[in-house]
């Protein structure tokens, strides 16, 4: 019955602010949990018990780690519960424990695949490929692609995970994220290319140096540094070919 109430108290904006800074408390005993229960302490100071404050956050605080970029839909989720608890719900409290423990692996495995791997290195591709013509844009290009979907999920999940509540699972299911996870590192193959490609190509970009220091930096930037040295290398191989074809009539 209470899950069907309309909850308006909730403080999203305030945990919204905390969710931004989930990881400015990263600890390598709590992770993420000293910032889920920054995030959500504007939920624990509705209560007017002391104690029961003290157990919410010590209940949020214990080790916890997922993909930052989805904690956004989680954080709503839990606010949703949590209120629902501080209503009288005597087994919101446990949902809410009970959601946070199975959503942590799978929210941190597709959000780690849709931007550390995905939607982040190809937004930087793209931009860093059109730097090179627009100069000063490419950088504002890199930000704007990759913060649309960034802050939408953030900022907007939290408001989406109040409304969602423990249905918060669906988003694993959606078709854009499938569509996403397929077409990034494609996205990302292409931008590399079109890096080499300028890089070589007849008075255009710099030389061999400045594109291999290009690469080191992108090898280095990722996690994942096997799969990272292995595109960047393609797209030096790619440029070399292409500068060749395009030096070839000249020559």
């Amino acid at each position: 019955m209470s899950r069907e109430r309309n909850h308006s108290g909730a403080p999203l904006g305030r945990v919204i602010w905390g969710g931004l800074s989930l990881q400015a408390a990263y600890t390598p005993e709590r992770r993420q949990g000293l910032g889920v229960a920054s995030a959500l302490a504007p939920v624990a100071a509705r209560g007017a018990d002391p104690e029961a404050r003290r157990r919410f956050l010590m209940r949020h605080v214990e080790s916890y780690n997922t993909n930052p970029v989805l904690a956004g839909p989680l954080l709503g989720a839990l606010v949703r519960l949590e209120e629902e608890a501080l209503d009288g719900d005597p087994e919101a409290e446990a949902r809410a424990i009970r959601l946070k423990r199975t959503m942590e692996a799978p929210l941190a495995a597709t959000g780690d695949a849709l931007f550390w791997n995905g939607i982040r290195p190809a937004a930087a591709a793209v931009g860093a490929a059109a730097a090179w013509t627009v100069g000063a844009w490419g950088p504002l290009l890199f930000l704007m692609l990759y913060n649309t979907p960034h802050l939408a999920l953030r900022v907007g999940g939290v408001y989406w995970g109040y409304r969602r509540a423990e249905g918060i699972a669906v988003l694993l299911r959606a078709d854009w994220v499938r569509a996403v996870r397929v077409t990034a590192p494609w996205m990302l193959l292409a931008g590399l290319a079109v890096l080499g490609v300028l890089a070589f190509a007849p008075a255009s970009g710099p030389e061999i140096p400045g594109i291999l220091a290009l690469a080191l930096g992108y090898v280095l930037g990722r996690r994942g540094v096997p799969r990272g040295t292995v595109l960047a290398l393609g797209a030096i191989i790619i440029g070399l070919i292409a500068a060749t074809v395009l030096r070839s009539p000249s020559g």
